[in-house]
Formats: structure tokens, sequence, C-alpha cells
């Protein structure tokens, strides 16, 4: 059967689609409205197994899951990696869509993952929802401290936010209009207070959709947010292994050589997604700030004994515990200290 490679460059009123062979020869070009049923008939019309490529934007997800069940497979590519379409001379829809398919046929292209369960894809809208919240809620408060500092009104810790701190800290303001102004932040913050309360509940609520959430939580300094999290960002758990889930966040180790020789000392990859560096390390600061003794703990100080490096340790510790989440999840284990110090199996040995 012959395979057609399809480009799609995508807008928000209107789309792009090439088809071509094996060879690179095109098969057919159109543009048309964007629609469901649009995007359908263009790949139905191809006969063969219909691959397409698009870019990652605010349509992809969408577009990527109606196209789905018509073809053999849709992928996402990153637009940052497509220099050859970002940077062109001759740059239109149609010559975009053309590249789009002829990077496809080639293979030379780097994909951004977007989960295909419709599921899965809501439940990652809505902790992305809880985290902006939460970043929201953080910068009022910011903002509200600072707005009092203006005023020669020094604060610390999170007294200021209640009910008594706020009428202490307003009454000290001598202009009536800054007053007001602070006041409208405190009304701000008070919303945006209820707005994260509500959005962790509906983190909370779906979460119970995935049994993987609740075996995770049992992990120390894993709570239903990190837990939650780290299931919305991976969506799949057999689209990694423990060193590319690393290099995914942002806790991979660069190294650079020519010709055997080494270009520059090794850092760490600033590539990748923060949020799965920020899952991590909140879970190794929890972990560590619990009272009793557990894997996470007992992991750190060997590999601080080891290294002789809190950086180097708190680090390698980081990655154990998102490799260890993720065999939790992949595997359909049970959390264990030993799944962390590895003692049991070395006992055995």
């Amino acid at each position: 059967m012959r395979r057609v490679y399809v480009g799609i460059d995508i807008g928000s009123k209107q789309c792009s689609a090439t088809a071509i062979n094996s060879m690179g020869k095109l098969i057919s070009a159109e543009t048309f409205r964007t629609s469901e049923m649009n995007l359908i008939s263009f790949v139905q019309e191809q006969r063969g197994e219909v691959k397409v490529l698009i870019e990652e934007g605010e349509l992809a997800g969408w577009v990527m899951r109606t196209l789905l069940p018509h073809t053999q497979s849709v992928e996402v590519s990153d637009p940052k990696r497509n220099a050859w379409i970002a940077k062109g001379a001759n740059k239109s829809d149609r010559v975009d869509a053309a590249k789009l398919a002829e990077l496809l046929r080639l293979g030379s292209y780097s994909v951004v993952y977007h989960p295909e369960e419709v599921e899965m894809a809501a439940f990652g809208i809505v902790v992305k929802q809880f985290d902006e919240a939460s970043r929201r809620l953080t910068k009022v408060k910011c903002q509200i401290k600072a707005g009092l500092r203006r005023q020669g009104i020094m604060t610390s810790g999170t007294a200021t936010y209640g009910k008594m701190g706020r009428e202490k800290a307003l009454i000290q303001i001598a202009d009536p209009q800054v007053a007001w102004a602070i006041e409208r932040d405190y009304d701000l913050l008070d919303y945006l207070t209820r707005d994260k309360a509500d959005a962790r509940r509906q983190v909370c609520l779906m979460s119970k959709r995935f049994p993987v959430i609740e075996r995770l939580m049992r992990m120390p300094g894993v709570g239903l947010v990190l837990a939650s999290r780290f299931v919305a960002i991976v969506g799949n758990p057999n689209r990694f292994n423990k060193r590319t889930l690393a290099s995914f966040s942002r806790l991979g180790i660069v190294k650079r050589s020519s010709d055997g020789s080494p270009l520059g000392p090794e850092h760490i990859d600033k590539s990748g997604n923060g949020r799965m560096k920020d899952v991590s390390r909140k879970a190794f600061e929890r972990a560590l700030g619990t009272k009793r003794p557990n894997g996470i703990k007992d992991f750190y100080l060997g590999s601080l004994s080891r290294t002789g490096n809190k950086t180097s340790a708190r680090l390698n510790t980081q990655r154990k515990i998102l490799a260890v989440m993720l065999a939790v999840w992949r595997d359909g284990t049970e959390y264990s200290d030993e799944l962390v110090t590895g003692r049991r199996a070395l006992g055995r040995a």
C-alpha cells in the first residue's frame, strides 16, 4: 500500500494542506476553512496509509485528536526546530504545508507530545489551570507587599493577608487613594484564593479517574498536586525511560566533545519542561522535611556521602524521584523505600 505524507498549516480561520507520495511528488494541495469536517474530508480523500504532520500551536491538540481516527498517524512538530520553515525566504501557508509534508517524509522533525485520550487532555488543562491560579495568587501577594513597602510599611510572613493583618496595614496608609488601590488588591487576593481552591477541588475530582495518582501519593513528599501534575505532564509513561525523563525535566547532563576532547565543562541541560523539574524539587524538599525516615532521605544522604556536594546530591535525588514515579506508573508497582535505595535488591544479590 502506498504511503501518503500530509502537511497541514493550521490557522484559526483557514488551513492549507499538502499531500505528497514517498518519492516527494505532489498528490494534492488545498486551502479550506478550519473545521472538523474539512480536515477529515481532506485526509479521507487520500488513498493509502496517510501520515500527518502539523506544527505546535493552540489548535494542535484538537487537530491531532480529530484526525487520528482517520489516519495511520498524526504528529505535532516543534516549530522552534523547523528552521527550514521559520526562516524560509518564500513563506506562505501553502509553502509551509508543503515543507511540513516533506519533513514528515524525511523524518526530519522534533515531536511535541499531545495525549491521544480526550480524558487525559482534559486533565492536563485542569492541572494547568490550577498551576496558573497558584501563579496569579503568588503574584498578587507579592504586589500587595510591594505596595505596602512603598508606603514605608514593612511586613513579613502571611499575617498581612488575613483580616486583622490587612486592617492593620491599611490603617497606616495616610493617603486614602493609595489605601483604596491596595484594598482593591486585597479584594483580588480574596477572589484568587477562592479560584485556587476551586481549581484544586477540580483536580481532586478528576484525579479519581487515574488510579496511579493514589499510588504516587504514597511516596514521601508527593501529595495530590505533585502526583496530578506528574501524570498530567507525562501523559503516557511508556514514552520515557529514566534517562529521557531526566532530560525532559531539565535534569539531564550536557557533555560536548569533538574528536574525543571535551568542549567546556559538563552542565545541566536547560531545555525541557520546567514544571517537571519543579515537581521533583518540591517532592525532594518535602521528603527531607518529614520527621520520619524514608528512602528519599536515605538516597540523598548516600549520594551526599559519595559526591561531597549538596547540589549534586540533590539533583541525583531529584532524578531518582522521577525515575521511581515513572516506574510506579509504568510497571504498576506499589511504592516502597527499596525502590529508591535498592537495598533489598542488593541484599538478594
